[in-house]
């Protein structure tokens, strides 16, 4: 999806045709409001668990404007049960958003009756929005061939990309919170240090990746503070949770890698 948004902004200068700006405010209150769930989710969570918030402050984006924000804990958490409703009540509320926007964006047609052109490669960039594409759209996505979609679509995808890459168990992130929570001090720092690995070597490829390791290396890193209480492990249900949201950006990030054609696949074994 990244590619996507910078092949589409190279192409065309708000400054040059003023139609790109009116048509952006749409996506940007759309990729606004899932990241202002997240946020509300956070909010409320710590209210219930008595959690201390400071001001978020929002990571800037050249490709989508907001990458969401950071939200400093600024008092003691009780225990891990009480982290991980926190961590993981952003990412929940502005996935379950961001999920039901990218399911409407399938099935609605475009307000304007054109949508958006796109190559349906694009989709495999993401195994969660490729695989939902497979099944939505079905032997219509071929690639190669031009597909007009609902903008809502991209908007939606653009939300739940920043949702997971808030969900990457890494630091101080919501992932990495939520990764303490689960699994503890000890194991939550292997995979905070395996996941800031994997997205150095990614850094080679993506300057996205390289956007965020930089992030995380300064302002993200960690370590979380101390809990007043860590021993104790959350409930089997609060660990469900966060398991799925963990696994859910993963998907999100994931590349689709089988071709939405099934003809491609049935020539490369026959090439084989």
């Amino acid at each position: 999806m990244y590619l996507f948004y910078r092949r589409t902004c190279c192409t065309r200068s708000t400054f040059d045709n003023l139609e790109l700006l009116k048509d952006g405010l749409s996506g940007a209150l759309v990729t606004g409001l899932i990241i202002g769930v997240h946020e509300i989710g956070h909010i409320l969570a710590a209210r219930e668990s008595g959690i201390k918030l400071g001001v978020p402050y929002f990571v800037p984006s050249w490709q989508i404007g907001s990458f969401g924000g950071i939200t400093r804990i600024v008092n003691i958490v009780r225990n891990r049960e009480d982290l991980l409703k926190l961590a993981a009540a952003g990412p929940l509320a502005g996935f379950s958003l961001g999920f039901v926007l990218l399911l409407l964006g399938f099935v609605l047609p475009p307000s304007d009756g054109l949508g958006l052109v796109i190559d349906p490669t694009v989709f495999h960039e993401s195994f969660l929005v490729g695989g939902l594409a497979k099944l939505l759209l079905g032997d219509v996505l071929k690639e190669g061939t031009q597909l007009s979609i609902n903008p809502l679509v991209l908007w939606a995808w653009a939300g739940l990309l920043i949702n997971a890459i808030n969900s990457i168990p890494a630091g101080e992130l919501d992932g990495g919170r939520i990764a303490l929570a689960m699994w503890g001090r000890k194991v939550s720092s292997r995979i905070s240090s395996l996941a800031i690995g994997l997205l150095g070597v990614a850094a080679l490829f993506n300057d996205v990746a390289f956007y965020w390791v930089v992030l995380i290396f300064f302002l993200q890193r960690g370590p979380i503070a101390p809990l007043s209480e860590e021993i104790t492990d959350p409930e089997n249900s609060y660990i469900g949770i966060g398991a799925a949201i963990l696994l859910f950006g993963l998907l999100v990030c994931l590349p689709y890698p089988f071709p939405f054609d099934p003809s491609q696949l049935t020539d490369m074994d026959f090439n084989f």
